[in-house]
């Protein structure tokens, strides 16, 4: 395992009860901040990077060992949330959600009954609810280690993030985010969330090809339609170059995103890791509940 470390002078391991802990988990790694609830100031962050993890049982097999060699994941934080990275997630109007409805709303989605446990966070605005599910044996983990967690999807914060200056603009955009396995893609306009969803891909080539399509779909013009792109691959320059050829205003999600960020943190690229350091933009717009068994 590698590592990136960042933390602020103040970061104070006695107080811990004053801070958030925000933790996320795919198979590229293990990374998580910690931001101080007065200042509302990330004050800490650290990642673990993950080499040559590809089942879940690779995955929860590295987790345990940071468990166990970590110790400032083992403070008494007053709140603490778990991201998770899901395919298996769709929307529904604030309007019509039922939350006992919530596994017949994934098996409408992804035509099947979805595996592993369900959850749901409201994202507000826009007043919709990401309805998404994570293996059973990553939430049994997190839960034993950490006791009182919530849970969340990128969708959430990813949608948090896109949304939140909506409605001030009328102005079509694509927001892409490049996740590992898979990217999320939202389009919004008219000061409304117009398109969510996501693709896998494993090259360039996919990439182009589903971005362009989304593209057509929405009649946006590359040339004239700017393309934000964020996620741990966002830095990748094979990406970004054949984007910008087609794209002319591709631009990295960055500084004009960046949540605060104590001074000791500066250094971080931020478009990388912009859905878990936007966790805590969920603190009042986010309610979570696990599906009633």
């Amino acid at each position: 395992m590698h590592e990136i470390y960042y933390t602020d002078r103040s970061f104070n391991l006695e107080l811990a009860a004053e801070y958030s802990l925000s933790v996320q988990a795919n198979l590229s790694g293990f990374t998580y901040t910690v931001c101080d609830n007065n200042s509302n100031l990330i004050v800490l962050f650290k990642r673990h990077r993950f080499d040559q993890v590809i089942l879940l049982s690779d995955l929860t097999k590295n987790i345990s060992e940071i468990f166990e060699k970590d110790s400032t994941l083992g403070l008494s934080y007053s709140r603490i949330r778990f991201l998770g990275y899901s395919r298996q997630t769709t929307l529904i109007p604030e309007a019509y959600f039922e939350e006992e409805q919530n596994r017949k709303y994934l098996a409408f989605n992804d035509a099947g009954e979805p595996g592993g446990r369900v959850f749901s966070n409201l994202i507000s605005p826009p007043g919709i609810y990401n309805v998404f599910s994570l293996p059973d044996e990553l939430v049994s983990q997190i839960t034993l280690f950490f006791k009182k967690v919530e849970f969340l999807s990128q969708t959430t914060t990813f949608l948090r993030h896109v949304t939140k200056d909506m409605k001030t603009s009328v102005n079509s955009s694509v927001y892409v985010g490049l996740n590992p396995e898979f990217f999320d893609i939202a389009c919004t306009g008219h000061g409304k969330l117009l398109l969510y969803n996501t693709f896998q891909y494993a090259n360039e080539t996919d990439l182009l090809y589903f971005i362009l399509f989304v593209y057509k779909c929405m009649h946006f013009e590359p040339e004239k339609v700017p393309l934000v792109i964020s996620g741990e691959l966002s830095s990748k320059l094979s990406y970004l170059d054949i984007l910008r050829q087609y794209f002319a205003q591709t631009i990295c999600d960055d500084e004009s995103a960046a949540p605060m960020l104590a001074s000791g943190l500066k250094q971080l690229n931020v478009s990388r890791f912009l859905n878990l350091l936007n966790v805590n933009m969920c603190e009042s717009s986010v309610e979570n509940t696990e599906e009633k068994r």
